[in-house]
């Protein structure tokens, strides 16, 4: 089975030469592996997927081949048993954010489920119209061949999708299911995990790393410390609106960090809101330059902020 994934780390290794345990203690205790990720284990019989938050093993769901027999709960001694027991065990292990990860899991619960759909009474159009029309709010898990896929729908609009082959926009669905309809199962779960409303790990980092993009050039030019002290008074002002911007601070460099939850909407909000206070300040004390300043700190973060639709917040006419 194929999975979405942010980045394919393991590929087609034999499970014999994989020592699943040294590998979930390692996502422990180094950074670089301390996020969220999925193992599968496919055999000729069935397959395991382990899913892990934030490096901490958080369930492992096995799945018959047989498609009559449900999915259960095991754990990891069984996936041991398993393996040593079988003599072709494949493992693939993909990165990805937790909204897939919480999709995923909901999926494979196999609750909250409102109907499903197979390739003989599959009508992609007429799916779309009816989940906007009812404003519906859930997770649609889709099948193809050996590929899962999924979307996040809130009311009736897509705000996550996440496809086996790659694509991660409303169009790339659309034209994935109207590519495969012919062999396509769809199911609709009327649930919308937490993890799963929050904004992806890649939009906070884009956030954050343009932010610290403009920071730094600000320094270039006005010094470090006059540009860390505006930036704790507009941190501290932005705050008052946006509380996820507690779990933030500001380094000795003049840098912003911090790990928010919260949904897509009010983490761009709130960065434009911090955006606006910053160069308010900051274009007052840098005679009149802060246009080229800004334009070069974000040329190659535009189109990625544009997409946020950052630039509907921001005051300022950049590009």
């Amino acid at each position: 089975m194929k999975f979405p994934r942010e980045k394919l780390v393991l590929f087609s290794l034999r499970a014999e030469f994989v020592d699943l345990q040294n590998l979930l203690n390692f996502s422990k205790k180094h950074r670089a592996f301390k996020r969220s990720f999925y193992i599968t284990i496919n055999y000729p019989d069935s397959f395991d997927i382990l899913l892990v938050r934030q490096g901490e093993l958080s369930k492992i769901i096995r799945i018959a081949a047989a498609e009559n027999k449900p999915p259960k709960e095991v754990n990891l001694k069984d996936v041991g048993e398993k393996t040593k027991h079988t003599d072709s065990s494949i493992v693939n292990m993909g990165f990805v954010d937790d909204q897939l990860l919480a999709m995923i899991n909901a999926d494979l619960e196999d609750q909250n489920v409102v109907r499903e759909t197979d390739p003989s009474d599959f009508a992609p159009a007429e799916l779309l119209k009816e989940l906007s029309t009812q404003q519906f709010s859930g997770i649609l898990s889709v099948r193809r061949r050996s590929e899962k896929s999924y979307a996040l729908v809130n009311e009736g609009e897509f705000a996550l999708v996440y496809l086996a082959s790659g694509g991660r926009n409303k169009d790339d669905f659309i034209k994935y299911l109207n590519q495969g309809k012919d062999e396509i199962s769809v199911k609709i779960l009327r649930e919308i995990p937490e993890d799963a409303s929050y904004a992806t790990s890649a939009q906070v980092e884009l956030l954050v790393t343009s932010t610290n993009r403009v920071l730094e050039e600000f320094s270039a030019i006005l010094g470090r410390n006059i540009v860390k002290k505006i930036t704790e008074i507009s941190l501290k002002g932005v705050t008052k609106e946006f509380d996820f911007f507690n779990s933030f601070k500001i380094t000795d460099e003049a840098r912003i960090e911090g790990e928010p939850k919260v949904d897509t909407d009010s983490l761009t909000r709130g960065f434009a809101s911090f955006f606006n206070m910053l160069t308010d300040s900051l274009s007052t004390i840098s005679g009149g330059r802060h246009i080229a300043v800004l334009k070069k700190a974000l040329q190659d973060y535009r189109f990625a902020l544009n997409n946020l639709k950052f630039f509907e917040f921001v005051k300022e006419q950049i590009f």
